[in-house]
């Protein structure tokens, strides 16, 4: 009897250790698997083995890497929400190793709204300046591209670049609390929109000559300045920037630093061309190294008028009432004047001819849509002035005045087409549209306690990450002085594998979350 009961003592241990081996090769195969039923059978199968948390949480965080060519920009393309194929470039420096987490910068582009995608990507990233910092410093850097429809601001760009993120982070050994966004005009704006809508993937933000509001108003949705209080961010400005003067967005900067922004602004002299700020990275790269990510701060302010952007580190507010504010719950805005001397068309880059033709026209009261410019147009004339190259529409927006007559000659086809308006005057906006209700919350972690300030917040969620409290005690949520939560949190194996695969994130992994409709 004896030597049946340590036999089978003996098949229980051999058939635990081999339940724990398969789970761990299981999981190997798991991040390799994309999304879908096979994916959702593997995290079932690992989940039914019943590993703790802890050990899960080890696989995840010490996850090997492959090897890869160094010193070289690397190119590749991926498959948009649209269904279209675009192009992204990764450099990798000689110093890079896979068994070193690496630091990252995404760095944006500007004149996202073209039609096309600039055709050769690699030899865009070789003339751009920040390379050689990149370099030195031994940094990973990505260059997502863009273009019209998938632009930095709207429904497919956007989730491109969080998407390229991930991907790197698959196949490269990131740092994940030193990855960063910068960009150079429209994607300056941009990097000023993800500090508003999604910070939690990035440390810090650089903004180098583009504008606080450009994101609400290209992609018609509201962004808000407190939201700028959970991250860092390095601004540049130029003083003759025909798009964004430091005239106008100084007064964005100081309403953005009075509501809690953090926001180092250098204002810069010069024009809106890209060598304005070539001297600028050796600043903003010292700037963004000095501050990583912390994944577990103790204050999180956040502020939103939809739950697609309700999310920041471990808090998200997924429901907005209509009810009246909270007395501390303002709107930070700011109204400016639209002084922009635009004819309001992009040109189409790849055009070989004489004169400029029309690759893209803009939404609004511009000229081209008072007088009726159309795409494929050849702008051949305005005015007095012969337009052969991009260089002679400066020429001819430089004699421009608001309110002026205006006549632009245009090839259409095989006819020469006059086209007759008036320049429209300057108009007032505000920097952040408005269309709906926002929530905004303030809210402080302390061990396993959460007090939170909401105001119009129907429901709110706290995803659970382990560094930050300690599992074996109750959970106590206060908001707006009331007691809603008090109770144990367990891990939650399917939630975890499913949040780490979602992120990609091996310092950010939430074991549950916490999902609760405060009363009014």
């Amino acid at each position: 009897m004896r030597k049946l009961i340590i036999a089978a003592a003996c098949i229980l241990y051999l058939f635990d250790g081999a339940s724990a081996q398969d789970w761990r090769a299981r999981f190997g195969t798991l991040v390799k698997t994309p999304a879908g039923p096979e994916r959702d059978s593997i995290i079932a199968r690992i989940v039914s083995a019943g590993p703790d948390w802890r050990e899960v949480m080890t696989e995840i965080e010490s996850l090997i890497f492959p090897d890869t060519t160094r010193d070289r920009a690397l190119p590749g393309s991926t498959t948009c929400t649209d269904g279209v194929i675009r192009p992204y470039v990764i450099y990798v420096p000689s110093s890079y190793h896979p068994g070193a987490p690496t630091p990252m910068l995404v760095h944006l582009h500007g004149v996202v709204m073209r039609p096309k995608i600039n055709p050769n990507p690699e030899e865009y990233i070789g003339n751009i300046a920040l390379m050689a910092h990149a370099d030195k410093l031994g940094w990973l850097v990505l260059f997502p591209f863009g273009q019209k429809g998938a632009s930095w601001f709207d429904e497919v760009g956007m989730p491109n670049i969080m998407s390229l993120v991930r991907t790197a982070k698959v196949n490269f050994n990131i740092d994940d609390d030193r990855v960063y966004l910068s960009g150079l005009s429209d994607g300056a704006s941009a990097a000023f929109l993800f500090a508003m809508t999604m910070p939690t993937d990035f440390a810090a933000f650089a903004a180098l000559n583009g504008s606080m509001g450009a994101g609400s108003g290209e992609g018609d949705f509201s962004t808000y300045a407190p939201n700028m209080a959970n991250t860092h961010i390095y601004v540049t400005t130029a003083n003759r920037d025909r798009y964004f003067p430091t005239a106008q967005m100084e007064r964005t900067i100081a309403m953005a630093k009075k509501a809690g922004a953090k926001i180092l602004y250098r204002k810069l002299i010069g024009e809106h061309i890209p060598s304005i700020v070539d001297f600028e990275y050796s600043e903003m790269f010292d700037y963004l190294g000095q501050h990583p990510r912390n994944s577990s701060p103790d204050t999180i302010i956040w502020e939103t008028a939809a739950a697609e952007f309700g999310i920041c580190n471990w808090l998200a507010i997924d429901e907005i009432t209509i009810d009246e504010p909270a007395p501390w719950h303002i709107d930070h805005n700011v109204a400016l004047v639209d002084s922009t001397i635009s004819i309001g068309f992009l040109p189409d880059d790849t055009y070989p001819g004489a004169g400029v033709k029309v690759g893209a026209l803009a939404d609004g009261d511009y000229l081209a849509n008072r007088i009726g410019l159309k795409l494929d147009d050849i702008i051949i004339k305005g005015n007095d002035i012969s337009i052969d190259s991009l260089a002679d529409i400066d020429k001819f927006k430089a004699i421009l005045q608001y309110g002026s007559e205006v006549t632009l000659i245009v090839r259409r086809g095989d006819n020469e087409v006059a086209l007759q308006g008036r320049m429209p005057v300057p108009r007032n906006y505000l920097i952040f549209k408005r269309y709906q209700p926002s929530a905004q919350v303030r809210a402080v972690n302390a061990g396993n306690r959460f007090d939170i300030q909401g105001s119009r917040v129907g429901a709110i969620r706290i995803l659970i990450n382990p560094k930050m409290i300690d599992l074996d005690k109750n959970v106590v949520v206060i908001f707006n002085g009331e007691k809603i939560f008090d109770g144990k949190i367990a891990p939650d194996i399917d939630y975890m594998l499913r949040d780490f695969l979602a992120n990609r994130d091996r310092k950010l992994v939430s074991v549950n979350e916490v999902f609760l409709r405060p009363t009014k």
